[in-house]
């Protein structure tokens, strides 16, 4: 898929679940460059680098059914479990993309982690880009 093509399907899905398409663009792009097909070395792919847990998760409890493990599929099931955080987290868009990166159970545990301060400062630094 190209990148305009992925950014159609970021652009659908936040539609769908009523999310800033820039937010879902910036994290998009932070996550995978709006690359399809990369694998992280902890097992998270695709665009919204989504882990078979979270994945899980999202189709299981958040969305109720399978979706289909394609590019569409993947960015889907990313910006639902981003719509979660958000909501989670009470619309604090710093909050939600730590959790997004380093899992909201460590958010609200320790705060956001270093690694995960520069993620969420790069990833609303995009958003006023895309």
């Amino acid at each position: 898929a190209s990148a305009a093509a992925v950014r159609a399907l970021v652009d659908r899905w936040a539609a769908h679940y009523g999310v800033d398409a820039r937010l879902a663009r910036a994290l998009a792009w932070m996550e995978s460059g709006f690359q399809p097909n990369i694998v992280s070395p902890v097992g998270a792919w695709g665009v919204m680098q989504v882990t078979p847990a979270t994945w899980d998760f999202v189709t299981t409890v958040l969305i109720g059914f399978p979706v289909p493990r394609t590019t569409d599929g993947n960015v889907r099931v990313g910006i639902a479990y981003l719509r979660h955080l958000l909501r989670e987290f009470n619309g604090n868009e710093r909050l939600a993309l730590a959790a997004y990166f380093q899992g909201p159970a460590a958010v609200r545990a320790r705060g956001l982690l270093d690694e995960s301060r520069a993620f969420v400062a790069d990833v609303l630094a995009l958003k006023s880009r895309m």
